[in-house]
C-alpha cells in the first residue's frame, strides 16, 4: 500500500521549501513522511592510470594516499547528510501544526536520485522535490534529475518553486482526455484540497466536458470556477495564473490532445523551468 511522502532534500536553496511542503501536505493527507538525502559518487575521482608517466614505487605511494583521500571525503560528505537530514527534519517539526502528530524518518542513501526514488515507489503515495537542484545557479533552472524524475516515476510529483506559502488557491489544467480524467478522479478522492479554491481550467476543447468535471468536483468538496480558455496552451496557462493568484497548479505529466503536446518534449522543460509557482505532475 502507497502510504508515505518522499522529501528530496539536497541542501540547494528549495530544501526549505520542500520541508514546508511535506508540513503542509502530510497531516492533510494523514501520511508518514520520509526526508531522503541521496549521496552520488563524483564524476571526476576516477585516478586513472599514471604508470606511464611515474615509477611503479611513486605510483603506489600516490594510490594509497588517494584512497585514503577518498575515504576521507566519504566520510566528510555523509556526515553532511546526516547534518543536513537532522536540520531538515527540525524544520518540518517547527512548520508541522501543534495538532498533528506525524512520523517522520530520515534516509542516507548512496546512489542516484532516480534509481532510489525506483526504489522506494511502491510505498510511495508522493514525492516531494524542488525545482532548482543543488548544482544549480539560477531561480528558474531545473535541477539536473528532476526531468528524469518526472519522465521515470508514476507517483505523483509534487515541484516546490520558490518560496513556500500555504495554498489558499489552485488551479487544474483539464483537458477532457484519459489521463485527464484520471487526474480528476484522483482529485474527487483526496482530501489534500478540501477547503481550496480551484480554478477548473480547459485551454479550447468541449464545454461539456468542463462542466462534467466542475460537477464531479463539486459532489467531492472542492467548489471550482471554470474558465475556457483560447490561444495557444502554454501562454493560456501561464497568463492565468498570473493574473488570477494561483498557488498551485495541478495536472497530468502525460496527457492527449493541446495539453500532452504542451507537457511532452521540450515542452515539459518549459513549463518546469517557466511557471511562477509549484506544480503537482500525476501520470
Amino acid at each position: 500500500m502507497k502510504e508515505q511522502i518522499i522529501a528530496c532534500v539536497d541542501g540547494s536553496r528549495s530544501t526549505t521549501a520542500v520541508c514546508q511542503w511535506s508540513a503542509w501536505v502530510a497531516p492533510r493527507l494523514d501520511a508518514p513522511v520520509k526526508l531522503l538525502h541521496t549521496l552520488e559518487k563524483p564524476a571526476n575521482t576516477d585516478a586513472g592510470d599514471l604508470s606511464g608517466s611515474i615509477g611503479l614505487g611513486s605510483r603506489e605511494e600516490l594510490m594509497v594516499e588517494l584512497i585514503k583521500l577518498d575515504e576521507q571525503r566519504s566520510r566528510i560528505t555523509q556526515e553532511q547528510g546526516k547534518l543536513l537530514l537532522a536540520a531538515a527534519k527540525d524544520l518540518f517539526d517547527s512548520e508541522l501544526p501543534n495538532d498533528h502528530a506525524i512520523t517522520i524518518k530520515t534516509c542516507l542513501r548512496h546512489g542516484n536520485l532516480v534509481e532510489t526514488l525506483s526504489d522506494l515507489e511502491a510505498d510511495t503515495r508522493l514525492v516531494i522535490m524542488g525545482r532548482q537542484g543543488e548544482i544549480s545557479s539560477q531561480v528558474s533552472q531545473v535541477g539536473s534529475q528532476l526531468e528524469n524524475v518526472v519522465r521515470v516515476l508514476h507517483t505523483p510529483i509534487l515541484v516546490s518553486v520558490g518560496e513556500f506559502n500555504a495554498p489558499q488557491k489552485i488551479m487544474f489544467a483539464y483537458d477532457g482526455s484519459e489521463t485527464g480524467k484520471k487526474v480528476l478522479e484522483r482529485l474527487t478522492i483526496s482530501p489534500l484540497f478540501k477547503g481550496l479554491s480551484c480554478d477548473l481550467v480547459m485551454v479550447g476543447g468541449e464545454y461539456e466536458q468542463l462542466i462534467s468535471a466542475q460537477s464531479l468536483l463539486h459532489n467531492a468538496g472542492i467548489m471550482t470556477t471554470t474558465y475556457q480558455l483560447k490561444s495557444d496552451v502554454e501562454a493560456a496557462l501561464k497568463e492565468h495564473i498570473q493574473h488570477h493568484q494561483i498557488d498551485l497548479v495541478i495536472m497530468g505529466a502525460y496527457g492527449h490532445s493541446r495539453l500532452r503536446q504542451f507537457l511532452l518534449g521540450s515542452h515539459t522543460s518549459r513549463m518546469l523551468s517557466q511557471s511562477p509557482v509549484s506544480l503537482l505532475l500525476l501520470r
